[in-house]
């Protein structure tokens, strides 16, 4: 029987990338001895430039799994340990280790994303001010002194952290006493013949091969330098990616001498240190990748996202097998999993058998509520609060746990014993309780502790008190103030001022480019103004409306519930609201 060609397989990407409104898209795959690259669509909107194997893309956060090569690369050739002590390599940083005498933070760490760093600050992220030749030292200068504290014990937890793979390319400089774009380069592209590819920052303008990346609504978006590049500064083609595939998918060998050792290799997707991995899950991310359970196949897996561009890699080892997939495009209303799909159909991976449930399994003790522990990014970590934790509750008809989340769709959690769950889309344990009590909950990318109830209930009521009341003030301020009123004279004056100046930033925040956000501009001054006064403004309402015999009751309750909510929000360090630092 003649056997169906790769195309043959499943949805032709043209009728992908036509269904998601998405201009062009590269990939290359590998199916044991077969190697196929390609090109659909268009690398460039305008001119009607067709998207070939050959093209060029950017590949976001996919880079990180060349650098970690990088590092272990130099681990090999004893130039440096995955345990040793990261504060010992960079000693001018302006490390912040709660739990430095017991466990220092490593290269392994910050590999496997378990340093406990921060992801990232917006100006590190949004900022135009940074050019292709900023050291890498200027995203952590001294000044900010909790920029590198870290949040949980290292080796606890997984956390994304942009951050932590800069940081590994100030480690690869250290070492080889050279920009790591250029040592990485010669000494990691060169070997793996991957002779299109660069670390090195590129333009459009420079490199008629490199695709147009686009925003939503198909507007153009040129390749923007930055603060944390070794986290995905990458340029690449599909053929130069099918060979990283072949390379990961070896024994760590390049023209039969060693390049990484193998017992490396065998941990590129698979974690080591997290609490949820000693507790006896196989989920989470290794020393290059994550393992994931999705779409009924497990893979080791890195996606990436830039500025006009989304990617995505994935190896199936045992079987031999590999994708890697770029769309020069970066949209939100996109389904990108559409392509993972088809790839993982393409390549008929074989599904793994589902792991038997425990029935009548014990299920009350861990419904509740749970907050993430810790959330990506410290800034947000009130909101994340709020908005991000999710409750459990119990399905006796289907025998599970059912988590439900403000932000997602309800999961089902099926028993298989030992604190272990299996989401009931998924073949293997996906999640697991375990520490005190089993009230930590992870799936080894994201972790929650069990929380009170109690208290998010106060942190909603606090917020829904303070919009309230600050829209009252809004309506009411604005009533008093028309023609023939004594609005001077009314308690509300300066915070009715206050709240309708927030127009001001956002309206110069419209004007200005998307990559100021994170930069001191006249609309995140007067952001940080604004926001930094209006506490000051409801207090002084408060204490007009308290001197008099008999305030207005609505305008007090209404002045005392806003500037109940913005303590609440200075305490909680999101007032005044400073992006720049």
């Amino acid at each position: 029987m003649a056997q169906l060609s790769f195309a043959q397989k499943s949805q032709p990407l043209n009728l992908i990338l036509k269904e998601e409104a998405l201009p062009g898209v590269v990939w290359a795959t590998i199916d044991e001895s077969e190697v196929i690259t390609g090109g659909s669509g268009y690398a460039e909107l305008s001119s009607k430039k067709p998207m070939t194997a050959d093209s060029k893309v950017q590949v976001g956060s996919v880079t990180k799994t060349l650098v970690a090569v990088a590092v272990l690369h130099l681990v090999a050739e004893k130039r440096v340990s995955l345990d040793s002590d990261l504060e010992q390599i960079l000693p001018s940083l302006n490390w912040d280790n709660p739990w430095r005498d017991e466990t220092p933070i490593t290269l392994r760490h910050l590999l496997e994303h378990t340093a406990g760093l921060d992801n990232l600050r917006m100006w590190q992220f949004l900022n135009s001010a940074v050019s292709p030749d900023t050291p890498l030292e200027a995203a952590f200068p001294q000044d900010q002194d909790r920029l590198l504290r870290l949040r949980t014990r290292p080796g606890s937890q997984y956390s994304y952290s942009n951050m932590g793979y800069a940081l590994l390319g100030l480690v690869i400089e250290k070492l080889t006493q050279e920009r790591y774009e250029d040592y990485l380069n010669r000494e990691l592209l060169q070997p793996l013949d991957m002779h299109d590819s660069s670390f090195s920052f590129i333009t459009q303008d420079q490199d008629s091969r490199l695709a147009m990346g686009y925003l939503e609504a198909g507007v153009e978006q040129q390749s923007v330098p930055m603060f944390l590049r070794p986290a995905g500064q990458f340029t690449t083609t599909a053929a130069d990616m099918q060979s990283l595939l072949g390379f990961l998918l070896g024994d760590g060998s390049l023209n039969g001498e060693p390049f990484i050792e193998a017992q490396h290799m065998e941990s590129l997707g698979r974690p080591s240190t997290t609490d949820a991995y000693k507790a006896g899950l196989s989920m989470g991310h290794g020393l290059a990748l994550a393992r994931r359970d999705r779409h009924g196949v497990i893979a080791e897996c890195h996606p990436g996202e830039t500025f006009g561009f989304r990617a995505q890699l994935c190896l199936f080892p045992s079987e031999e097998k590999a994708f890697f997939y770029a769309v020069n495009a970066d949209d939100e209303n996109a389904d990108y999993e559409r392509f993972t799909q088809y790839f993982i159909s393409a390549l008929d991976v074989e599904p793994p058998p589902p792991t038997p449930v425990t029935p009548n399994a014990a299920l009350e003790p861990y419904v509740g509520l749970y907050k993430l522990a810790p959330n990506n990014m410290a800034e947000f970590a009130w909101l994340d609060w709020v908005f991000n934790s999710v409750w459990l509750s119990v399905d006796q008809g289907r025998q599970g746990l059912v988590m439900h989340s403000l932000q997602g769709q309800e999961r089902l959690l099926l028993p298989l014993g030992g604190g272990l769950f299996r989401d009931a889309e998924r073949s293997v344990a996906s999640h697991i309780f375990f520490g005190d009590e089993q009230t930590t909950l992870s799936y080894g990318l994201t972790t929650w502790k069990k929380a009170s109830p109690v208290s998010l209930l106060l942190a909603w009521l606090s917020l829904a008190a303070g919009i309230l009341g600050l829209l009252y003030i809004v309506l009411r301020g604005t009533w008093l103030s028309r023609p023939g009123t004594a609005m001077a004279d009314n308690a509300l004056l300066l915070p009715w001022i206050c709240v309708l100046s927030f127009a001001l930033p956002v309206y110069l925040y419209a004007g200005q480019p998307f990559l100021q956000f994170g930069e001191l501009t006249a609309a995140s001054a007067l952001l940080a103004v604004i926001s930094g006064l209006l506490p000051f403004s409801l207090a002084f309402a408060a204490y007009r409306l308290l001197r008099r015999s008999k305030p207005f009751l609505p305008d007090l309750f209404a002045v005392l519930s806003g500037l109940q909510l913005c303590l609440v929000l200075v305490f909680e360090g999101v007032l005044p609201l400073i992006f720049w630092r």
